[in-house]
């Protein structure tokens, strides 16, 4: 019986015989109705916004495939905000798109904007040829425009924005439809359960028939990048290795890693079947010698997730190279950074802690600082001062806090988000820079 259950689960949640995708071969295909059609469906798009990447849609990703659509219905735009200005933004996603409905066999995309994102999409959107690849654009946490989107506002357009936006001031479209939500930030505004009825609203014309992510097992699909942070250059030839670990100590399990992949040219790896509800590490060693080991201790993941992204450093003179070539890299101490996937870190309504030290502070934790990430490392006197580090107090989302991790003797260093214990371990930072992952 046991070698029947193990062949059943086989077939169940395989997805490593899938090229190019993550798709579960148990899952269900429901009719995603676009905006207007009770009887026909089309894949999704989504844009993120500034210093951000694909894996701000997991949750999305993962509430669209818990009501039914396939994961290659399911896409992220990864674009370089650092280069707003390069102008060719537009005519790649036109690209991207292109390539999703000649995969899809769909006639039309739905597309999503996020912040900066939502800009990118307003100018995809102006052009009549572009437009008419798109049926419904939702505009989240983005600038307020003149009027609905498309050529003339022409554009069906959901327009969903809160009163607790401390990055982008919101309000009202003209011409579209639009919802206020209250208590959610940048980011939460683009993650949230509320924000996905509503989108869902606005394609299929009812309620989503949930908004709880279904907790799969006993195995779970996963795929994702490696690409530089802030850019999105996806680095070819990456190795990205899988390492379950104790969650009550962050230790790796076994000597050797359970899974290991190559990227390909688009920075992609995987897909493949790791245990559900489990705690790992996954490491990206990029090809290049010159370039960090990153070592990301996540989150259990629970349901399919093919935006597994993996940021490296990119080399100066990038502005992002330029802002984190100042990480130390020695054997004495650890560097970690603290990430909030979904949600701000906001004093007086979150909890950060790492190795029992308070991050949520109002100096680093203010709702108009919009916190998602903290760069955690010693300024050079081997003492947890909690003063800033580096330059990264002058941008939004991002801190740096002196904070002394010693590598002498291998431990945990424990990281709590609102209750939520993730636990990773005190590599040296000449091994790689450690990144705790709250999902």
């Amino acid at each position: 019986m046991r070698l029947i259950y193990i062949l059943i689960a086989f077939l169940l949640f395989s997805c490593s015989s899938l090229p190019g995708s993550a798709d579960l071969v148990e899952e269900r295909e429901v009719p995603a109705t676009p905006v207007g059609c009770d009887t026909c469906f089309y894949p999704v798009v989504m844009v993120h916004g500034f210093l951000a990447s694909g894996d701000t849609w997991t949750k999305f990703q993962q509430l669209f495939h818990t009501n039914g659509y396939k994961s290659k219905f399911i896409h992220a735009f990864d674009w370089n905000s650092l280069n707003q200005l390069g102008g060719n933004t537009p005519q790649l996603l036109d690209q991207f798109i292109d390539q999703v409905l000649q995969e899809t066999g769909a006639t039309q995309v739905r597309l999503i904007g996020h912040s900066a994102g939502g800009g990118v999409c307003y100018t995809y959107l102006s052009d009549p040829v572009r437009a008419a690849k798109v049926d419904g654009y939702v505009h989240i946490g983005s600038s307020v425009q003149t009027t609905a989107a498309g050529p003339g506002g022409t554009e069906p357009t959901l327009n969903i924005w809160s009163t607790e936006d401390e990055i982008v001031q919101g309000g009202n479209i003209s011409g579209a439809q639009n919802v206020q939500l209250s208590g959610k930030d940048h980011y939460e505004v683009a993650t949230g359960k509320e924000s996905f009825t509503a989108v869902w609203q606005f394609f299929h014309n009812t309620l989503p028939p949930t908004t709880e992510i279904k907790v799969q097992g006993p195995l779970v699909c996963v795929a994702g990048k490696v690409l530089f942070f802030g850019e999105n250059t996806p680095l070819a030839g990456a190795t990205v290795q899988i390492w379950e670990t104790d969650p009550a100590t962050g230790e790796r399990v076994k000597t050797t890693p359970d899974f290991t992949f190559t990227t390909d040219a688009a920075g992609k790896w995987g897909p493949e079947n790791i245990k559900a509800s489990t705690t790992f590490e996954f490491v990206a060693i990029p090809a290049s010698p010159n370039q960090r080991t990153i070592h990301y201790f996540r989150e259990p993941i629970v349901h399919l997730n093919s935006f597994v992204y993996l940021r490296t450093i990119p080399p100066p003179p990038s502005l992002a190279g330029l802002l984190l070539a100042g990480l130390p890299s020695s054997p004495g101490q650890t560097v970690l950074n603290v990430f909030s996937g979904s949600q701000a870190v906001v004093n007086g309504r979150d909890t950060l802690t790492a190795a029992n030290s308070v991050l949520s502070t109002p100096q680093y934790a203010s709702p108009s600082k919009t916190a998602i990430t903290y760069f955690l490392y010693d300024d050079g006197d081997g003492v947890t001062e909690l003063t800033p580090v580096g330059a990264f107090g002058g941008f939004s989302f991002l801190n740096g806090v002196d904070m002394y991790f010693p590598t002498t003797i291998p431990q945990t260093i424990p990281l709590v988000m609102n209750q939520r214990v993730l636990n990773v371990r005190n590599i040296k930072s000449s091994d790689g820079i450690v990144v705790g992952v709250f999902d």
